[in-house]
């Protein structure tokens, strides 16, 4: 644990504290001989139509991308198997849940086949599992949780909602070029809230793929604050994370 601590008091200032959620999880694994569940998940974003049309329609790897592949996760999966604590870390393509955030068919596949190319050796290792997050994992486009949607105003404060329209219309309006009106925002807002809460309640129920028991760790490849919608149905949600590796290796 204090390795890890460490390690996420590197990555950036005042990142996310390691619970001692955690700390309970790994001592469960170790005393009953259970690998250690890992979940990240990697954002196909709007960004890398962009990104693709300034490295002249191919993808190369940026630095953060080598460096995590290359340097980030082998060093996190040694820390483990040092304390003698096996792992299953699987890693996740996932899309938007909005039309307006999702990436043309082609540069998806493009992007995807490069970053599995990077992973390919952790992957012939047996030491890190790639799945695509709705054909492999859900079998289905995410859905939003209806109640949460029909209800928002329940669940969300004012004061967050606010703010996460205002950050949803500067993605839209000054990132992505989607020139999206109020209303339109709102709307995509909304569902894409009751989306992550819908997320959040399906990684910890019997249901997930991921472990039935919800018990996992999410190595986020965001900021933590990305999963506050997660924690609506599941209030502990965030207490699985641990922010240890560099955030964003996508970005140019």
């Amino acid at each position: 644990m204090e390795g890890l601590r460490n390690l996420a008091n590197i990555i950036r200032p005042n990142n996310k504290n390691i619970s001692e959620w955690v700390s309970s999880y790994l001592n469960d694994c170790a005393l009953n001989g259970r690998p250690v569940i890992i979940l990240s998940q990697w954002c196909l974003s709007k960004d890398l139509e962009q990104r693709l049309r300034q490295n002249g329609r191919q993808f190369l790897p940026t630095k953060s991308e080598l460096k995590l592949f290359a340097k980030e996760i082998p060093n996190i999966l040694a820390m483990f198997k040092e304390a003698g604590l096996s792992v299953s870390w699987s890693l996740t393509f996932n899309r938007s849940y909005l039309d307006s955030g999702r990436i043309d068919v082609a540069v998806e596949w493009a992007y995807v086949s490069m970053i599995k190319e990077l992973a390919q050796t952790l992957v012939l290792r047996n030491q890190i599992a790639l799945f695509d997050w709705e054909e492999d994992i859900l079998g289905s486009r995410p859905a939003p949780n209806q109640e949460v949607l029909n209800n928002l105003s329940n669940y969300v404060p004012a004061k967050a909602l606010e703010l996460e329209l205002e950050r949803q219309s500067r993605w839209a309006n000054d990132e992505a070029g989607l020139n999206q009106g109020s209303e339109e925002v709102r709307r995509d807002v909304f569902y894409q809230i009751a989306c992550e809460a819908e997320e959040g309640r399906w990684l910890t129920s019997q249901e997930s793929m991921i472990d039935s028991s919800g018990q996992f760790l999410l190595i986020p490849f965001e900021a933590p604050e990305r999963y506050d919608f997660f924690k609506i149905l599941v209030p502990d949600f965030k207490k699985r994370i641990m922010s240890i590796a560099h955030l964003y290796p996508w970005r140019v």
